[in-house]
């Protein structure tokens, strides 16, 4: 794979910021593939739970889907405790800056 050439930001021209806006395109694309890799992940929870996070948030967008939620609201329903192994304290915060760029500020608001 291509690399850039420099090791500062600031030395970089105009060939290595076009490298990095193709590379930087095609992982942005990935994105969902890489959501749902790490939602495959979360079949642990914390102690004292019945179900798992993956369970949970995989009931959580059924109960919006039977509820005839709108896509994005059914989207934000399975992500929204994406950050809990991460950021447990925080993890609200963390579903919505992942969220932020793909939903309108009602959900984003919801979620945070």
């Amino acid at each position: 794979m291509k690399k850039v050439k420099f090791t500062q930001m600031k030395d970089g021209t105009k060939e290595d910021y076009l490298l990095l806006e193709k590379h930087e395109k095609k992982f942005i694309e990935e994105t969902p593939s890489r959501i749902l890799k790490y939602m495959s992940s979360l079949t642990s929870t914390l102690e004292g739970y019945q179900v798992s996070r993956l369970e949970h948030s995989l009931q959580s967008a059924t109960r919006a889907l039977q509820d005839k939620a709108e896509d994005e609201m059914i989207v934000a329903a399975l992500l929204h405790d994406i950050g809990d192994e991460l950021a447990f304290h925080n993890h609200s915060e963390f579903a919505a800056a992942v969220l932020k760029p793909y939903v309108s500020e009602k959900t984003h608001w919801i979620v945070e």
